[in-house]
């Protein structure tokens, strides 16, 4: 059946007709209905359709009332769901307790009749700082079950720890050039680094480079090799080498790849004293 641009708007306005009513239906609002009440006052409708109206309001009214209780019961309050004293007067200083606590249970710390606001935290109703045993850093955390002790507010084993080395923040001071240290028992201890030695004034010198001990205490690099290399008295600075008279750098020299005389074909680069394909 074909319908006319005009029937067509009919069946649109009355769907739409359909539709707020509809929607009047399921969601009526307090203003909605005290609106039909007052209208069934003013107007002359029947007795049943006023009785209807006015049961409407009455059970909207006391409806929308529960909701607003159901809502508040909703949100639970902390104090009252930890506070359980018998005692009229216990639960009430229980109740000021956590108030003082702005509702944070974890602070609560005593027994009914006796709550106090912990300043930190309360474990198993002690308060306490989390500083010591058994609660050093959060409640429960016992040091000295793992040997060591509590420093703040993080367990520190004292006889190797280098930054609590003897007591609780008792640093370690950094070791020299050439030298490296460690916590042993308790006490700071510093030793050379491989590569290195002690020459007689406490010192950690490096035999590798240093020209007044080069390769071994005392040993001094003379005029004409004043460079110690390696441990050896050169002509050549530091990680070059003497190629006939040339101090060459193996690294990345074409001409001297790694050894002298070796030289990279025109392929390839030097590249940490090995020819590498250039692409």
């Amino acid at each position: 059946m074909t319908r006319t641009p005009d029937g067509a708007k009919r069946v649109h306005d009355r769907f739409a007709t359909r539709n707020r009513h509809s929607f009047r239906r399921k969601a009526p609002t307090m203003t909605q209905l005290w609106d039909e009440f007052s209208k069934s006052l003013a107007e002359s409708v029947p007795r049943r359709e006023s009785l209807r109206r006015f049961g409407a309001m009455f059970a909207g009214a006391a409806l929308g009332s529960l909701g607003m209780e159901s809502a508040w019961a909703g949100k639970v309050d902390p104090c009252k769901s930890f506070c359980r004293c018998s005692n009229k007067t216990q639960q009430n200083q229980c109740l000021a307790a956590c108030k003082t606590c702005q509702g944070n249970t974890s602070r609560l710390g005593g027994s009914c009749g006796k709550y106090v606001c912990c300043p930190t935290a309360s474990c198993r109703g002690v308060c306490s700082d989390l500083k010591s045993d058994p609660n050093c850093g959060a409640c429960g955390y016992n040091c000295a079950d793992l040997g060591e002790s509590c420093c703040g507010n993080y367990c520190a084993d004292l006889a190797n720890d280098f930054d609590n080395c003897g007591g609780c923040g008792m640093r370690c001071d950094e070791p020299a050039p050439f030298e490296q240290g460690a916590c042993v028992q308790g006490a700071c201890v510093y030793e050379c680094a491989e590569g290195a030695d002690d020459c007689g004034d406490g010192t950690c010198i490096d035999l590798g480079f240093d020209p007044d001990n080069c390769g071994a205490c005392g040993n001094v690099c003379g005029a004409s090799t004043p460079y110690c290399n390696q441990g050896a008295c050169s002509m050549c600075v530091p990680w070059h080498e003497d190629c006939g008279g040339y101090c060459a750098n193996l690294a990345n020299e074409n001409t001297n790849c790694g050894a002298c005389g070796w030289v990279c074909d025109v392929f390839s680069t030097c590249v940490g004293g090995v020819c590498q394909p250039v692409w």
